[in-house]
């Protein structure tokens, strides 16, 4: 990831961002909702593959039982998938990852990122997933349940490592590489809308795929809210490096509660 100075973000931002009044044209990008389409599909299928390989090799009968470093790998096709479609994309059929998906640095990115993946956790999650439990009459112990699926099972250091290397930093890259990089960039060069409107529709509809795709009802609009603070900062920033750590620390913040 090259690193930009703030000298350079006028130049910057006239050539690689996508400014939310506004509308790029990038005649270099041949990718759209095509890849999209084959990262999801072939995604979900190598999961599914990789979760009955597991139970019939390994003799599980539930994804309960399963130690935590196998947790890891079980998951990681659906995310290496949505990584290779992403580099995919924008290695054979655009101008490349850094040019494509707006992989610049800048020195407040780190800072930016956590801070708002952080705020997300402890207030945006709360915030939304409050009146789901009400309207359904659960508690937040049933939230804190379908995490807890995740880590209370057998486990050792190498487990503990493999799920907080999944988890902490394979997920958040992949999964903005694809959702803001590679599905929210398609609907904005696609989507035949006002500068303005093709932002939000497209954030909105990203988003929900976003939310949809973690199969978690219960968070399903914090979920949802997550993705659109992160295409939001996407679009502010004309990066997406905040974007990825501000993921990152958003996952960070629940490895801990589970872990510690």
């Amino acid at each position: 990831m090259g690193e930009i100075t703030d000298s350079d973000s006028e130049k910057s931002t006239s050539v690689y961002s996508f400014p939310l009044a506004g509308r790029i044209e990038n005649d270099w990008r041949r990718w759209g909702l095509l890849e999209v389409f084959i990262g999801l599909v072939f995604g979900h299928l190598l999961a599914a593959f990789a979760y009955a390989f597991a139970n019939g090799v390994g003799g599980y009968e539930d994804f309960a039982d399963y130690p935590l470093w196998l947790v890891a790998v079980a998951n990681s096709p659906l995310q290496g998938s949505m990584l290779l479609a992403a580099i995919f994309a924008a290695v054979y059929r655009g101008g490349g990852l850094v040019r494509d998906f707006l992989l610049q640095t800048k020195r407040n990115d780190i800072f930016l990122g956590l801070s708002v993946g952080v705020a997300a956790q402890f207030f945006l999650v709360p915030v939304l997933t409050y009146p789901v439990l009400w309207l359904f009459d659960k508690d937040i112990e049933d939230v804190r349940k379908i995490a807890e699926e995740l880590t209370d099972r057998p486990s050792t250091p190498i487990g503990v490592i493999a799920l907080i290397a999944f988890v902490g930093l394979f997920t958040p890259i992949a999964e903005e590489l694809f959702f803001r990089g590679l599905l929210y960039g398609s609907l904005r060069k696609k989507l035949n809308l006002s500068p303005r409107y093709c932002v939000w529709v497209s954030a909105v509809i990203a988003s929900a795929i976003f939310s949809i795709v973690h199969f978690q009802w219960v968070l399903l609009p914090a979920l949802f809210g997550v993705g659109l603070v992160f295409n939001i900062l996407y679009e502010k920033t004309g990066r997406l490096t905040p974007a990825i750590w501000a993921h990152a620390a958003f996952n960070g913040v629940t490895l801990i509660n589970l872990l510690i």
